[in-house]
């Protein structure tokens, strides 16, 4: 809607609307004089309604602003009356002194705000004192928190976070907290340390991992193979290896030998160049296998024939039958004996990849084969195009003795691994990057990855993303100082905007004690910069506009008064509408979104309050020495200016009457052309059918979201260690040398207390241990167990739950060893203790006798571990709760088939997998409760169940956190603004964009995992400010909708969509970070702040337009 100004008088003063004034007025013609809707400002904040008068030739045409045709006359105002319609009246100055009202606490005789007053006449004392501060608790926080971190690391280690009232956390913590108290009064008792010899265990690995380029695999030819073996010579053909890695003290030592050789690696590579190969002996093996009778018949019988177990199991066993399964037996082991890699490459390739495709299906065997080759690889497909290896490391480096206490003992691993570290990297590391270039090999792609460099190379990776943030950063800076024009002020602004985390980190830490900061937190840092920033556009352009009202500038306390009221109350409104929306991450059980929710609030809250006073004193001082001074990017300053800026601004307005020096450009565009874009019918109605044309598509797109069906990524796909990791966990079935994860089965124990838990304030407790009273480890309930464990074993029902090795189900059944142990008085006779033939014999142990049997047995070697050295103690360390004294509690565990300790598998895949594992729990507990003492607690040692439901709940914080910000933003928006319709308008805008948000999500192809669900938890808190400040700018506003929305966009628009382009940019670095969290981040800052600059902007202010629903000025606005 355009108005023709008369002409006025130079005695009039300059209109105002909202605060701001046209950049020029129009004379029109004598015919045809139409009035100009103006307010005018008082320098408290309050405008006045210049209701202008028409010519008597067109009274009848007059709308009245507000249903009145008179001025609002105040004294508090003191504003001069407009009375003349002639052309030629003259405009009066503008009477500052006449402003008087009775002073309050907070305000002067003038209105102006008493610490507004304080900072204009002393702002360096005040600047210069906000900084100490800032520095003194930045100081304290580093000696605080910082010093007295574990490791230097003030964030909370990422573990353990769960919902506590779960199920699978309270059984969880029910055996963990249990198995640490026993462990640690055996250890204090110390009956616990055994002398370790050198290079018995493991100590790190080198996992290589390969990827054909030719269709006939990595095993096709003699080339391929040759480039997968180059990567192990890298170490077998190094002397020095021989002092660091894995010691084979399963074979024993030959006659005059004292020295033990290196532990083959495990890799398929060991039979393709094995010491010897015998063509007739493998093809009359094939032969025999491939019928699949032959196999099946072989599997049923190995177990009795070749091992001598579980003879019962197949009671009608002809002669014939077994003769032949024996005979079969041997010549396979014999063809294996010779894998050791010491020979060259068997001619006959293509018969040791046919032999492996066959053996893969028989239980007995398929452990040698089946680690190496793909998913798909099988006797009808003798092509893998994946294949993996792994290179042993041991420790200790020396022997270590018995005795060593635990700190000793880390002390010394530390050292060690170090050492380690260094020599791989000094003698290895620039080999192993060569095999990984694509140009090394021509068939084959080569990845790495190494427990003992792996920390270096995240740190790397971590080390660029960093520096991409680093721009982002930079960016926000350079464009702060586009904005303001001022050096001075573009570091102010970015030094309130990085001390907001410092103080913000005191005041959470030290203030409140809350204890737990998770690495989450870190995120405040790229939302306190776009926020920040938001923040001091919105003072600054405020300042700007307070040049154009000659109401303002009579001295610059009322001026700044100005400013400072009417930014204070719109970011006031916006950075609580934040805070609340972040503070809606406190209904997730989770610890670490709690903490993220309220540390962000915090970083929120700190910067409007340095917003409002370091960088409302830093304008000040700007005021003073630098502005107008730094128009050739001088900024030194050569004293305070007279007369000021503030005095001459009033001059020039005084001087040139309607001639008003010009805003910006982009403000006269949002005020002169988004508004009157806005504005039109037709504009509407195409926006209107766009906007709902995507949001329906939208919508369609959010509804068909899905949790992850696959492991989570923590890199870039295209990363060679994601690479790696990626075609471990999904081109490769569990193969009997995979560790699977371990599924605990324990009575003895009660559930966890929590009584007094909060993990906020205290992140390292979790609860405490209860055990049964009374648990008895009878006769009774070692039996039971052990029919339990031959269950898990044999029962064919468990056959794709339980991970199989040699023909049995992976079982920890301590029980076994006990019990031969206990007839036999050692474990020297390994097969006896295998073959079961302790079970003919009285084996069960009476509970009166464990206190003298318990020491020994716990320092004997176990017969089930494959390396010969690890003792009872170790192997079944989470199963047997001996604390030195009395057998706590009794486990059983078995190993899953389908899950792995260390990935993050789907929720549905962990789900199936658990519900199976539950109803074993159920079955158990109907045969052993009584007996074993009160009820199984059955969970997992490594968090897959617990991640299982926290999966679940990522999904339902995501929605209800969404929800909750939306609603609690509408409350806000209605209790600052009292307009029914502006809150519930802005609360549509806000949903828009979650939804758009979302639906764009799924159309990049993302799941709902992890970090999907954190991220849509606080579009809520992203989302809100642009349509807030709009909202609150349309609702101070004078005049008719049309006039309300051309001064909220003449107002705003440039300070919003400065924080648009800063967050916007901003982000864009982020999508090149190798770090998945912080790329999907930025993918998602720069969709959320898109999203709700469109929908704030042209959705919600069309809205407005398109209703034109009018506001009350006075009573319930509702």
């Amino acid at each position: 809607m355009t108005s023709i100004s008369p002409e006025v008088n130079d005695d009039t003063p300059p209109s105002a609307d909202s605060g701001d004034v046209e950049s020029n007025t129009e004379v029109a013609p004598p015919s045809a004089v139409d009035t100009k809707e103006s307010d005018v400002s008082d320098g408290y904040n309050s405008f006045l309604d210049f209701v202008a008068k028409e010519d008597a030739a067109k009274a009848k045409d007059a709308e009245a602003v507000d249903g009145e045709d008179k001025h609002v006359m105040d004294v508090e105002e003191a504003v001069v009356e407009s009375t003349s319609d002639e052309d030629n009246s003259t405009p009066k100055p503008f009477d500052f002194e006449a402003a008087t009202q009775k002073p309050t606490l907070f305000t002067d005789e003038r209105g102006n705000l008493k610490i507004i007053n304080f900072v204009v006449r002393r702002p360096c004392t005040i600047f210069w004192l906000i900084i100490v501060l800032c520095v003194a608790l930045s100081f304290l926080l580093n000696i605080l928190v910082f010093r007295q971190a574990e490791n230097g690391n003030p964030f909370t280690v990422p573990e353990n976070e769960f919902d506590l009232n779960d199920i699978r956390s309270i059984q969880y913590d029910s055996l963990r907290l249990a198995k640490d108290e026993v462990q640690g009064a055996r250890k204090a008792a110390g009956k616990d340390g055994q002398p370790t010899l050198k290079q018995s265990e493991l100590g790190d690995i080198a996992y290589w991992v390969f990827e054909g380029e030719s269709p006939s695999g990595l095993f096709g030819s003699a080339e391929a193979i040759d480039g997968m073996k180059d990567a192990y010579d890298i170490f077998m053909e190094d002397p020095g290896f021989k002092d660091y890695c894995q010691l084979d003290y399963r074979t024993p030592l030959p006659d005059n030998t004292t020295e033990r050789e290196c532990t083959p690696p495990l890799t398929p590579l060991l039979m393709y160049y094995a010491s010897e190969w015998d063509d007739e002996k493998v093809a009359a093996v094939i032969e025999e296998l491939k019928d699949p009778e032959n196999v099946e018949l072989f599997n049923s019988l190995a177990l009795c024939v070749i091992q001598g177990a579980y003879c019962d199991l197949v009671p009608d066993i002809s002669t014939e039958d077994q003769i032949w399964a024996a005979m079969l037996g041997k010549n396979i082991s014999d063809i294996t004996s010779t894998w050791d890699m010491k020979g060259e490459l068997v001619s006959n390739f293509t018969q040791v990849t046919e032999l492996a495709s066959y053996l893969v299906q028989v239980d007995l065997f398929k452990g040698l084969v089946d680690f190496g080759y793909d998913k798909n690889f099988s006797s009808e497909n003798q092509i893998s195009q994946f294949s993996r290896g792994i290179v042993f490391w041991g420790a200790p480096l020396e022997d270590r003795k018995e005795g060593v206490s635990e700190d000793e003992e880390e002390d010394k691993n530390k050292s060690e691994n170090e050492k380690r570290k260094e020599y791989i990297k000094k003698q290895y590391l620039d080999e192993m990057n060569d095999q990984s270039k694509t140009t090394t090999h021509r068939l084959i792609n080569t990845y790495y990855f190494m427990t003992a460099i792996i920390g270096d190379v995240i740190l790397s990776i971590v080390t660029q993303d960093s520096m991409l943030a680093i721009f982002s950063f930079v960016f926000v800076f350079i464009w702060i100082r586009v904005n303001t024009q001022s050096w001075f002020l573009a570091f102010v602004g970015l030094f309130e905007i990085f001390f907001s985390i410092p103080v913000a980190w005191f005041i959470f830490t030290v203030v409140f004690q809350i204890k737990y900061f998770a690495t989450l937190n870190s995120l405040a840092i790229f939302i306190v910069a776009a926020i920040g920033a938001d923040d001091i556009f919105i003072f600054m352009d405020a300042y700007k506009q307070s040049q154009y009202h000659a109401e303002l500038l009579g001295d610059f306390e009322t001026r700044m008064s100005w400013v400072y009221r009417r930014t204070g109350t719109a970011m006031a409104i916006t950075s609580a509408t934040t805070c609340a929306a972040f503070l809606c991450t406190l209904i997730t059980p989770l610890t670490s979104i709690q903490s993220f929710g309220i540390f962000a609030a915090f970083v929120i809250f700190f910067d409007y309050v340095l917003v409002m006073s370091l960088f409302c004193t830093a304008v000040v001082i700007y005021h003073n020495r630098f502005e107008d001074r730094a128009r050739c990017g001088c900024c030194c300053p050569c004293g305070v200016q007279n007369p000021s800026v503030t005095e001459r601004a009033r001059i020039l307005l005084e001087e040139n009457g309607d001639e008003i020096a010009k805003r910006d450009r982009v403000s006269e565009f949002f005020r002169n052309k988004v508004a009157t874009f806005v504005q039109v019918p037709l504009h509407r109605l195409v926006m209107g059918v766009l906007f709902l044309a995507w949001i329906s598509i939208a919508i369609w797109q959010a509804s068909q979201i899905e949790a992850t069906k696959e492991n989570e990524q923590f890199l870039n796909e295209d990363n060679p260690l994601q690479k790696s990791i990626t075609i471990i966990n999904n081109e490769f079935p569990t193969a009997n040398d995979d560790l699977g994860l371990k599924v605990y089965y324990a009575w003895g124990l009660e559930e966890v207390s929590r009584d007094g838990v909060n993990r906020l304030l205290e992140p390292d407790n979790f609860g405490t241990p209860n055990f049964v009273e009374g648990f008895d480890f009878n006769e009774q309930c070692q039996s039971d167990l052990l029919d339990f464990c031959d269950k898990l074993k044999t029962d064919p029902e468990y056959k794709d739950l339980i991970k199989r090795k040699n023909g049995l189900g992976e079982v920890y059944c301590f029980v076994e060893e006990l019990a031969a142990y206990n007839v036999k008085g050692d474990l020297t006779d390994c097969d006896y203790v295998r073959t079961g033939g302790w079970r003919n014999e009285t084996w069960q142990v009476a509970p009166s006798d464990l206190a003298d049997i318990m020491p020994g047995f716990l320092s004997t070697k176990s017969c089930y571990d494959e390396d010969g050295v690890e003792t009872t103690s170790g192997r079944y360390s989470n199963e047997i709760g001996w604390d030195g004294k009395k057998l706590r509690y009794a486990s059983v565990s078995a190993e899953s088939n389908v899950l792995d300790p260390f990935g993050l598998d789907a929720e549905s895949v962990t789900r199936r997998e658990y519900d199976q594992f539950v109803k074993i729990a159920e079955e158990a507990n109907q045969i052993m409760t009584k007996s074993c003492t009160g009820q199984v607690i059955m969970t997992d040692l490594d968090e897959k169940f617990v991640f299982m439901n926290n999966q679940n709940i990522y999904v339902k914080s995501a929605i209800q956190s969404s929800i909750l910000g939306v609603a609690i933003a509408f409350v806000v928006l209605l209790l600052s603004t009292h307009v029914l319709h502006l809150a519930f308008f802005a609360s549509l805008s806000i949903v828009c964009v979650l939804v758009s948000v979302v639906g764009t999500m799924v159309m990049l192809g993302w799941y709902l995992g992890s970090i999907e669900s954190i991220l849509i938890c606080i579009i809520a808190g992203f989302s809100v400010d642009y349509v807030v400040h709009l909202a609150h700018a349309y609702e101070i506003a004078k005049g008719d909708t049309y006039a309300r929305i051309t001064e909220a966009f003449g107002d705003l628009g440039i300070s919003v969509f400065n924080g648009m382009i800063t967050s916007v940019v901003a982000s864009i670095p982020l999508f090149f970070c190798q770090l998945q969290f912080f790329a999907k981040f930025g993918t998602f800052l720069c969709l959320t702040i898109a999203f709700s600059w469109v929908f704030a902007n042209f959705v919600f202010m069309s809205l407005l337009a398109q209703l034109k629903i009018p506001l009350k000025e006075k009573g319930c606005r509702l």
